[in-house]
């Protein structure tokens, strides 16, 4: 099951208690403390901006999660493996937007390899990999996980027909990636203008018809006080 913030408890802290974020650029007492039994010690070591290696590579397999995340969103110093571990079961908090899929360790390469991933959260990294194609697209457009087919929805080598039909789909986060898809054609773009659940935003799909376009602001003029001096 994938983490959220409410398994980070408010009795836990989600920032390094003082005493220890004073001796962040400590390199011993880095190694001393990450050791240490007691759980918030070893979160609030996870948050240094930078850590010996050693120290990283003891809190990446440490077996709170928690502590792993913590050195994905704080640690620049965070290896790949632990990312990835993270990126797994972790979308993201408001705190540390981006991360751990911003991190400047995050794999951009070699990606590829997680196309048949039994996890859906690696499995739909492919997409990034520079030698992706759309035959990955497509295939992933008919993907079983929701995160998968939303990803392949929004990607603008999606083929027509599949971001008609992706238009479409059972899951509304699936649907309204394709909405926006330049790649969704005109014929079905239109028709999401006219209802009301996908107008908002199918207005915003850079292939709006530039007619469509003009008629949508002249009808909306009257309404912003666009046509009063």
């Amino acid at each position: 099951m994938a983490a959220t913030v409410e398994d980070i408890t408010p009795d836990d802290r989600t920032y390094a208690v003082w005493w220890i974020a004073a001796l962040h650029d400590d390199a011993e007492a880095m190694r001393r403390l990450a050791r240490s039994p007691n759980l918030r010690i070893r979160r609030s070591v996870a948050r240094a901006r930078h850590l010996p290696p050693d120290v990283v590579d003891l809190l990446a397999h440490d077996e709170d999660r928690v502590v792993r995340l913590f050195l994905t969103e704080s640690c620049e110093d965070a290896t790949a493996e632990v990312l990835l571990d993270v990126w797994s079961w972790w979308y993201g908090s408001l705190s540390f937007p981006g991360r751990p899929r911003n991190h400047p360790h995050f794999p951009r390469h070699d990606l590829l390899r997680f196309a048949g991933h039994h996890e859906p959260r690696l499995r739909l990294l492919a997409l990034d990999d520079p030698a992706s194609d759309a035959g990955l697209v497509e295939r992933f457009g008919r993907d079983a996980d929701t995160d998968v087919r939303a990803a392949a929805a929004g990607d603008p080598r999606l083929s027509p027909q599949s971001a008609a039909r992706l238009a479409a789909d059972p899951e509304f986060a699936v649907r309204r990636r394709a909405w926006l898809n330049p790649a969704l054609p005109p014929h079905a773009l239109v028709a999401r203008l006219l209802d009301e659940e996908s107008a908002e935003d199918a207005a915003r799909n850079p292939a709006v018809p530039a007619a469509v376009m003009h008629r949508m602001t002249a009808l909306a003029a009257p309404h912003t006080g666009a046509g009063h001096g």
